[in-house]
C-alpha cells in the first residue's frame, strides 16, 4: 500500500513534538551511538552511561528517541519513505543529495569556508539515511513510524529541514516535490555563500535564478550576511549597482574564505592584469576547502598557480582555439555515468544527450591533458586544429590539496572549457540581475547546474561511488 504526502509550506523540525514508543519494544532496529557531531561524547539526546547495563557486550543499549519507533515488518515488507530531490525550482532533479531522519536537531553550519569530506556522520544523529540517485529519486528504509517525523535534505551547505505529517507502519510514504526540494531562500533553510564574478563572454550567473534561488538572496558584498550571493565585476562583466571588484576578491584570501564557492565567468581574455597575486590567494583558498567554478579563459587559476603539484594536474596551452562541439561524456567512472543518466532524465528528447554528448554555445581547445592521478576528466571532444591531439579534455575536476589522499582533501575546482551561456538577449547579468535572466535552461547550462550542486557537495575520490552517510551504531 502506498500513501502520498504533499505539503505546500515550509516546516521546521520539531523533535520534541514526536511521540516516542517504548524503548523496550521488540520492534526496535537500530541502536544509538554516543559518538555524534563532536565525536567527543554523548550528543543531544545521548544515553546516560548508567542505562547501558552491566557491561555485557551482548546486550544492546536501549533505544533513544526515534529509534524506538522503528519497526520490523517481516520478510518482504518495510516502512519506507520515497521521493525525488529537486533543485529549489522544484523541477530539476538532483543527484547525490543526502536524505535522512535526524534524532536530534542538526547543528548550525559554521560560517565561511570549511572542510567537508564524504563519509562523515551527518549532523543530527541520523536514524536512517539515503542518497538520491542519478534521476533524483531516493528510498529511506526502516523509517520511524508516527506523526510529524523530521526529514533533512542536504547537499553540502544546502539544507532543508521539514516534517513528514505521518509515516505509517510497514507502508510506503511517497513525498511531493514541495517537500523534497532544496530551499529557495534562508527562510526555508540553509544556503551556501556564493561569490559570482562576472565577465564579458559567459553569463554563468543566469543559471542561479533559473535553478530556483529566490531573487531576495542576490546582492553585493556590502549586503553581508543578508544575501547568500554577492556579485563582483570582472573584466567586461556587468552587475547590480554596488558590485565590488573581482580583483579585490581574488587577491584577498580572507575575503575569499567568507564564501563557500566562487563562480567565475570568462572575461574573453586571460586578463592577467587583474590577477596579480591572485593565483596564490586562490590556491590557498582551495586548500582550505574553497570551491571554484570556471569556464574558458579562467583556466588561468590552474595554469598559473604557484603550487607546482596543483599546476602539474593539468597541461594547458591556452589561447582559446575552437574545440569540437558537442562534448562526449566519460561514463567510465560512477559519477560520470550518473551525469550521463541525469542529462537523459532532464532532456529525454535531445539527440546529442541521447548519444552521450552535451552541446555548449562554444567549445574551446585550451587543455592538452589531465593527470588521472590528480584530476578527473568528465568530458572530451575532438581536434579542430593541427596542434591539438585527436581528443582533448573539456571538463575536469581537481580536488585540493593535490597529491594527498582523498580523506586529506578539502577543496575542489571544476572547469568547463566552453562558454555555457554566451548568446541570447534574454539572459544578461547587468544592473537588473537576476531578473535580467529569462531564457530557459539549455543543455549546457543544465550541465553547469549539475556541477554547481556537485561542487557544493562533500569531497571524495571522484573515481569511487558516493558513499551513503553512515548511521551511528
Amino acid at each position: 500500500m502506498r500513501k502520498h504526502v504533499g505539503i505546500g509550506i515550509v516546516v521546521v523540525v520539531a523533535l520534541a513534538s514526536i511521540a516516542v514508543g517504548a524503548c523496550g519494544s521488540s520492534d526496535r532496529v537500530n541502536t544509538f551511538s554516543d559518538d555524534v557531531d563532536s565525536g567527543n561524547g554523548p550528543g543531544p539526546g545521548g544515553p546516560d552511561s548508567s542505562l547501558l547495563g552491566s557491561g555485557d557486550s551482548s546486550t544492546p543499549p536501549p533505544c533513544v528517541g526515534l529509534e524506538c519507533n522503528q519497526v520490523d515488518c517481516g520478510a518482504g515488507s518495510d516502512t519506507t519513505v520515497t521521493g525525488t530531490v529537486f533543485a529549489p525550482n522544484g523541477t530539476l532533479p538532483l543527484y547525490n543529495a543526502i536524505v535522512y531522519v535526524p534524532n536530534s536537531t542538526p547543528k548550525a553550519f559554521d560560517k565561511g569556508v570549511t572542510c567537508d569530506q564524504c563519509g562523515a556522520v551527518a549532523s543530527g544523529n541520523p536514524v536512517v539515511t539515503a542518497l538520491s540517485q542519478s534521476n533524483g529519486t531516493f528510498t529511506l528504509r526502516k523509517v520511524p513510524v508516527g506523526k510529524d517525523v523530521p526529514l533533512v535534505i542536504q547537499i553540502g551547505k544546502w539544507r532543508r529541514q521539514v516534517v513528514i505529517p505521518e509515516v505509517t507502519r510497514c507502508q510506503e510514504t511517497r513525498l511531493d516535490a514541495a517537500l523534497t526540494r532544496l530551499p529557495k531562500n534562508r527562510t526555508e533553510g540553509d544556503l551556501p555563500r556564493i561569490a559570482l564574478t562576472t565577465g564579458g563572454c559567459d553569463k554563468l550567473g543566469c543559471m542561479l535564478p533559473k535553478v530556483g534561488i529566490d531573487r531576495s538572496e542576490f546582492g553585493v558584498e556590502a549586503d553581508g550576511d543578508t544575501k547568500a550571493i554577492h556579485t563582483f565585476l570582472g573584466s567586461g562583466g556587468g552587475g547590480p549597482t554596488g558590485s565590488g571588484s573581482a580583483q579585490a576578491l581574488w587577491t584577498n584570501v580572507s575575503k575569499l574564505k567568507n564564501y563557500d564557492m566562487v563562480i567565475m565567468s570568462c572575461e574573453c581574455t586571460e586578463s592577467l592584469g587583474n590577477k596579480g597575486g591572485a593565483p596564490a590567494a586562490m590556491t590557498e583558498y582551495l586548500k582550505a576547502g574553497g570551491r571554484i567554478f570556471t569556464t574558458d579563459y579562467m583556466y588561468t587559476w590552474y595554469r598559473d598557480t604557484p603550487d607546482t603539484t596543483f599546476k602539474s594536474a593539468t597541461t594547458i596551452s591556452g589561447g582559446a582555439p575552437p574545440g569540437g562541439n558537442p562534448m562526449a561524456l566519460d561514463v567510465s567512472f560512477p559519477k560520470g555515468k550518473a551525469l550521463g543518466e541525469w542529462m537523459k532524465t532532464v532532456y529525454p528528447a535531445s539527440a546529442p544527450v541521447g548519444a552521450g554528448n552535451i552541446p555548449f554555445d562554444s567549445v574551446f581547445d585550451n587543455l592538452r591533458s589531465v593527470d588521472g592521478t590528480k584530476g578527473q576528466v568528465w568530458a572530451s571532444s575532438g581536434k579542430t586544429s593541427t596542434a591539438a591531439p585527436p581528443v582533448a579534455p573539456r571538463i575536469f575536476t581537481v580536488n585540493l590539496p593535490v597529491g594527498v589522499p582523498a580523506d586529506k582533501q578539502c577543496g575542489k575546482g571544476v572547469h568547463i572549457d566552453a562558454h555555457v551561456n554566451q548568446t541570447g538577449a534574454a539572459d544578461q547579468v547587468n544592473a537588473q540581475y537576476p531578473t535580467s535572466c529569462t531564457a530557459p535552461l539549455k543543455e549546457g547550462e543544465s550541465a553547469l547546474a549539475f556541477f554547481f550542486f556537485d561542487l557544493a557537495s562533500c569531497i571524495q575520490n571522484e573515481k569511487e561511488p558516493p558513499p551513503v552517510p553512515p548511521v551511528p551504531k
